[in-house]
């Protein structure tokens, strides 16, 4: 593993910090999550390329205007041309084709993603680290496709991560050779109909060396739409993350990180992956019933403790629709 966790519904439960219930717990329709999006998988035919052994030069991470960094140059886009589209909707499809295929799609990525992401230093790492599997990648929707002046494409996709949340992304292909790639992965708001609520929650980092995660209102009435708007102050100087959890009534939340909450008693909500210090990332939940849930980050601190450990926790509860 890298120090630093993704949020792949994989890591977390090796990570033993929500354990199995995301994976197997979470039902749409009476199934496993991650069954229902693989199961809504194309039937073409997953075609595998061949594994980047370093990043391409046409990378935007190795340009001055990256996607997932501050740049102050940003690339410029335009609408993508039919050829393009049709090359980005083709490479797209494929991902979704191998979304059961760890190994093949490991050869549709390049090390830069890997390392972004998850911190790794090869693709072969990611990928003996189980990277690649459990991808919510099956139901996936294209939204727009932008050729960028640096060579890059970018891809709008929206797909759903858990039986709530909704996930917005462009992706950045980039050509490794006569192929494309996927090279990097920048968050956006997924766009939803029906009535909307918002809350902004500040992920803090104390002068005392803990942290706090602190909604702007304690409670919010259930929502077609709820949008939970992750805030790391620029003072921040660490990365953050928003989890969200149901937890068994006056379970204490310390129980994800030392067993003592049953796997099958915790239910995966949602989370947000990278907020930098000055950022912001919102998170998309539909049909989230009335309750109680828990906010957490679980990034490490400097001495390796998981934030959550260090205070980065709080409840928050969604009420009864209002009258």
């Amino acid at each position: 593993m890298s120090d630093r966790p993704s949020l792949r519904l994989s890591d977390l439960a090796r990570m033993g910090l929500i354990a199995t219930s995301l994976i197997g717990s979470l039902t749409i329709g009476g199934g496993s999550f991650v069954a229902s999006a693989q199961d809504a998988t194309p039937a073409a035919d997953c075609v595998a390329g061949e594994m980047s052994m370093a990043t391409p030069e046409a990378s935007p991470a190795a340009m001055e205007a990256s996607p997932v960094a501050e740049e102050e140059v940003a690339p410029v886009g335009t609408p993508a041309d039919e050829a393009t589209t049709a090359a980005a909707t083709a490479f797209i499809e494929n991902v979704k084709a191998c979304v059961n295929d760890p190994a093949a799609i490991a050869t549709l990525v390049t090390p830069n993603l890997v390392s972004a992401l998850g911190g790794y230093a090869s693709i072969e790492d990611a990928l003996a680290d189980d990277f690649f599997t459990e991808l919510p990648f099956g139901a996936m929707e294209i939204q727009k496709v932008t050729s960028y002046d640096n060579g890059a494409v970018g891809v709008e996709v929206q797909y759903q991560q858990s039986e709530y949340q909704i996930i917005a992304e462009e992706w950045w292909l980039v050509m490794d050779g006569d192929a494309w790639k996927l090279d990097a992965i920048r968050n956006q708001t997924a766009e939803v109909d029906g009535d909307a609520a918002a809350v902004g929650v500040n992920l803090l980092e104390n002068e005392d060396g803990t942290y706090s995660i602190t909604p702007n209102a304690p409670s919010v009435p259930a929502a077609e739409v709820l949008i939970l708007q992750a805030v790391s102050p620029d003072t921040n100087v660490e990365a953050h993350q928003l989890v969200v959890v149901q937890l068994p009534e006056g379970a204490d939340p310390m129980g994800l990180m030392d067993g003592s909450i049953a796997e099958e008693d915790i239910v995966f909500i949602g989370a947000i992956d990278g907020v930098q210090p000055g950022d912001s990332s919102d998170m998309t939940l539909v049909g989230l019933p009335a309750g109680m849930y828990t906010l957490l980050c679980f990034y490490p601190s400097p001495d390796g403790t998981p934030h959550a450990a260090a205070g980065m926790v709080a409840p928050f509860e969604v009420t009864a629709p209002a009258e």
